[in-house]
């Protein structure tokens, strides 16, 4: 195993198909590969360590599942409890109706819609006035960053508010920005910021020290440059995007969608924990019943069918893909491994049952699921597997 993960990335970097990587496997907690390869930043000639920091971006979705699961443990919170009874301004949604009009709803968002990406709330784009319309909430992110008048969590939750939903809440699945709105949610609930109860109830108990909204200006070295795609090559890619600032300092919108910047240790931490039904290293940080919850199949058929092609096998959960036919999936793990990737290339998977944690983290914008992530979870399985 450990000569074709090493062989998959040092192929990866002198091909140019990466930059840099870090990587992990883990079996019962105990790591049985570990590696750095490439650069953290090729045009400063830094190379890739394991305490780089990258930006999560949607990994930071499972955390945030994570964290309202701990309500949902406390009594606090619970999966049928409607949105606008935290944000008013969701109290008479709107939706597109099949010729793109903007019609009343008539459903109310649930955490449960948020939980399972089904509330009809989604990302910006452009082509129908419910994408538009979330274009122009970050619009606003971003010229209240440049006028030094920036949106809180909360704040960007109120305006989004005003976003007709792309459809019925629970009729489809589509990616969006629910995990954004469960962000502001948490605040309102715990009564502190996002952040801070991140750390508290998170971060601290796991030992996850590298882990937050912002990088620390004595951490700034171990920052990863990012990279994109351009005629063939990874070239240095200097924007920001989703709203999100350059991390130099804490930002008002504290993004539960893809605000998290971490290691891959931090990160493992916790994927070790979701791994252990909720705990890791002797601490419980959600129970069995939440990570039941979080990690089940919650898509019926028709929802599932508006999946991407990419997900084919799995079904989702709470902020997560879950496998549910590996017969049908591109990448060959096991019937109840889930995970999530981010944007810019961080991925893991892990289950449960044979107690596996892959992580595979890069630095190249656009990226999600990359090749290298899938044969390398694809290698660890076949060794680590009691089901292959």
């Amino acid at each position: 195993m450990k000569e074709t993960i090493n062989d998959i990335i040092t192929r990866s970097v002198d091909d140019g198909s990466t930059v840099g990587a870090d990587c992990m496997v883990i079996k019962d907690s105990n790591v049985l590969f570990s590696g750095a390869f490439g650069f953290a930043d090729r045009e400063g000639s830094v190379p890739m360590t394991m305490d780089a920091v990258f930006r999560l971006f949607s990994l930071t979705k499972p955390v945030t599942a994570a964290a309202v699961m701990v309500l949902f443990d406390r009594g606090l919170l619970s999966p049928d409890q409607k949105l606008k009874d935290f944000f008013p301004e969701f109290s008479s949604p709107s939706c597109l109706n099949e010729n793109q009009q903007t019609v009343p709803c008539g459903t109310d968002i649930t955490i449960a819609h948020l939980l399972t990406m089904t509330s009809g709330i989604p990302y910006a784009n452009s082509g129908n006035p419910s994408v538009d319309a979330a274009g122009r909430l970050f619009d606003a992110v971003i010229e209240g960053q440049e006028n030094h008048q920036e949106l809180s969590t909360l704040d960007f939750c109120r305006k989004a508010g005003s976003i007709p939903l792309s459809f019925v809440p629970g009729e489809k699945w589509d990616y969006g920005i629910s995990a954004d709105i469960l962000g502001g949610v948490v605040e309102k609930v715990s009564g502190m910021r996002y952040s801070r109860f991140l750390e508290e109830n998170i971060f601290a108990p796991l030992g996850m020290k590298d882990t937050g909204f912002y990088v620390p200006e004595e951490k700034t070295g171990r920052f990863t440059a990012l990279y994109r795609w351009d005629d063939g090559k990874l070239v240095r890619d200097y924007g920001n995007y989703l709203g999100l600032t350059d991390y130099s300092a804490p930002p008002a919108f504290e993004s539960g969608g893809a605000g998290l910047v971490s290691t891959i240790r931090d990160y493992s931490r916790f994927a070790c924990m979701l791994a252990g039904k909720g705990e890791f290293d002797g601490v419980r940080i959600i129970s069995e019943k939440a990570f039941e919850y979080m990690t089940a199949p919650r898509l019926g058929q028709k929802q599932k069918s508006c999946l991407w092609p990419r997900l084919a096998g799995y079904n989702y959960g709470a902020l997560m893909r879950v496998m549910t036919d590996v017969s049908s999936s591109e990448i060959k793990t096991c019937n109840g491994e889930f995970g999530w990737d981010g944007w810019t290339g961080t991925y893991f998977c892990a289950d449960p049952v044979n107690r596996i944690v892959v992580l595979y983290f890069t630095q190249i914008a656009g990226a999600g699921t990359t090749f290298q992530a899938a044969k390398i979870s694809e290698a660890a399985y076949r060794c680590l597997s009691s089901d292959l």
